[in-house]
């Protein structure tokens, strides 16, 4: 703008333009020095001038994250909560960047009340492209929980006998009590029982 010669008229600026210079750190982007000139109609040319033109990505980048999941505990009560057992994202793009890759943090577990050994986890994934740009974070709830039933032994078949009155006792302290109660998550379980109502037993 403001091209002024005191002769010429109608006299117009050129540039030429120096090769795109990579800005370090930010993929895309760039910076192009821009150098104009003026020449009246004479051959009286004006100091050249110089223009910085920066070029940058603004644009942040786009993924998925994986659905919520609900995985199961093993037999040691452990679980796998790695990327590929719970999933991992998916779609993961950007306008400029080449090569990027969603991270996650891990909230602490937190207890499932009634169920021992059963968590829940909230996953957060990040995306940043390579010139700072993030998007928004996605969440991913992973649900542990115990799936494998418990074992136990019954006490072995039992014959007592009645008393002088023809009471009997079949308290458990009588006729035997359950024996290796067992499970991989769960802590101080009891087995109970129930019973049938007599039969009498013919003859």
């Amino acid at each position: 703008s403001d091209e002024d010669d005191n002769c010429s008229t109608g006299i117009e600026a050129t540039f030429s333009d120096a090769a795109p210079v990579a800005i370090a750190g930010c993929e895309g982007g760039y910076t192009i020095t821009r150098t104009w000139s003026l020449t009246d109609n004479c051959g009286n040319a004006a100091a050249d001038q110089t223009q910085i033109i920066t070029i940058r990505d603004n644009t942040a980048p786009t993924f998925t994250a994986p659905a919520d999941i609900t995985i199961y505990t093993d037999a040691d009560c452990n679980y796998d909560i790695t990327v590929a057992n719970t999933g991992d994202v998916t779609n993961e793009d950007d306008n400029c960047s080449t090569g990027i890759e969603a991270t996650f943090s891990d909230a602490a577990p937190v207890a499932i009340a009634g169920c021992e050994g059963g968590y829940t986890i909230t996953r957060t994934w990040s995306l940043t492209d390579n010139c700072g740009n993030a998007a928004a974070d996605q969440t991913q709830v992973i649900t542990i929980r115990d799936n494998t039933a418990p074992t136990f032994t019954a006490p072995a078949d039992i014959t007592i006998y009645t008393d002088a009155d023809c009471n009997y006792d079949i308290t458990v302290g009588n006729t035997g009590d359950v024996s290796d109660e067992d499970d991989n998550c769960s802590t101080g379980i009891e087995a109970t029982f129930s019973d049938a109502a007599p039969v009498a037993i013919a003859g």
